[in-house]
């Protein structure tokens, strides 16, 4: 492999650094956040009102609690279904024809953004029969989710953790198994790839950590104020700067990634924490609305 721009952007040492510097950013900025400790009352466009329609402000009466469920079950049930065919197969696949959504690839990330996106249109349809009965104005969705902001961001800063972590070691596991960079982490490939060390390290490492994360967010266990004592002081500027900078190093984790723009590689490494690259099983309900054998792949 040639030593140009691409082979040290590449580099597995990069690709590292990248990832677990999102998550130092990302608990920088939760902890920084003032809204981290605001009793406000919390509002999300969008996500507050998936979140809302789906867990509170149901009405007293059975028949709108019925209608409320039937609705966001149908909006699951829907967003599920256009997001793979619809949007994966027809618009990303044979309409603008991206190759990195080519057969079954990316279609878990266009499954779980239609469903929000049907959730928030069925949460309005939802709220025309709450305009159309009168009086129920203390039902209507909106992007208030019924929840502080302090118990908001310690959910979202969980969430952040099992996003980027998982991220980050996915991104660890698959530097020591694969082989474009031979002469890096040698000896640490070896030991990787010894046996079931991988398997039993990979989520040893996940469920450790996430526990002791999980518990240090969720009872204020530790104090950031105390343990910073101005060391590290920000303002709105600063903690704008700070979430650009993830957002530039999220994309930057895509763009490293050895098989971009396409992703069309074959790359022989196992899916995280499993001894396999891929795994598959049939959807019975699916292979009778079809009409045909339907499976579900999840590969690496």
């Amino acid at each position: 492999m040639d030593k140009d721009f691409r082979y040290y952007f590449q580099h597995p040492w990069s690709r590292l650094v990248v990832a677990y510097l999102v998550i130092f950013f990302n608990f920088l900025i939760f902890a920084e956040d003032p809204v981290s400790h605001s009793q406000t009352e919390a509002n999300v466009i969008v996500v507050g009102n998936c979140f809302s329609f789906v867990t509170n402000k149901y009405p007293e009466g059975g028949g709108w609690r019925f209608l409320k469920v039937l609705l966001w079950l149908l909006a699951v049930l829907t967003g599920l279904i256009a997001g793979k065919f619809l949007f994966h197969q027809r618009l990303f696949g044979q309409l603008l024809r991206l190759k990195m959504f080519r057969e079954d690839h990316g279609s878990w990330m266009t499954m779980f953004f239609s469903t929000i996106l049907f959730l928030f249109i069925f949460s309005h349809i939802y709220n025309l029969f709450l305009i159309m009965a009168g009086n129920m104005s203390a039902y209507i969705i909106t992007d208030f989710m019924g929840i502080r902001n302090e118990n908001f961001m310690k959910v979202a800063a969980v969430g952040t953790w099992m996003g980027d972590f998982v991220t980050a070691w996915m991104v660890t596991d698959m530097m020591l198994q694969d082989k474009p960079y031979p002469d890096w982490g040698k000896s640490a490939r070896a030991f990787w790839k010894k046996g079931n060390i991988r398997i039993i390290l990979f989520w040893t490492v996940l469920f450790t950590l996430t526990s002791v994360v999980v518990l240090v967010i969720t009872t204020d266990w530790i104090s950031w104020d105390k343990l910073n004592r101005g060391f590290l002081p920000s303002d709105e500027v600063s903690r704008a700067f700070l979430a650009s900078f993830i957002l530039v190093f999220d994309l930057l984790i895509v763009m490293q990634d050895w098989e971009f723009p396409h992703f069309m590689g074959d790359v022989e490494v196992n899916l995280p924490g499993l001894p396999s690259a891929h795994m598959q099983f049939k959807v019975p309900y699916f292979q009778k609305i079809f009409k045909e054998e339907y499976h579900i792949h999840i590969t690496d």
